[in-house]
């Protein structure tokens, strides 16, 4: 691989970064707001997240997904 081309692979690979970036934020910022209407509901809702998981093939991407949830579920209690 010669140098244009890492430059070029690096620089997908920061197009994608911005995406998930701003993908996450979106997110992050749903689950805040479903927290609001939750109000003392339960805020776990381990079924759709065994659903959602299913639906992943990657164990590292479930992972990262684990991740996901996990920092949802903070903002949702704060």
């Amino acid at each position: 691989m010669n140098n244009s081309e890492l430059i070029d692979i690096r620089n997908q690979i920061d197009l994608i970064d911005d995406q998930i970036i701003s993908l996450l934020e979106k997110r992050l910022m749903l689950a805040k707001k479903l927290a609001e209407n939750k109000l003392k509901k339960q805020i776990v809702d381990e079924k759709r997240e065994n659903e959602i998981l299913s639906k992943i093939k990657s164990k590292n991407i479930q992972e990262i997904y684990k991740s996901i949830f996990n920092e949802s579920k903070k903002i949702q209690k704060n």
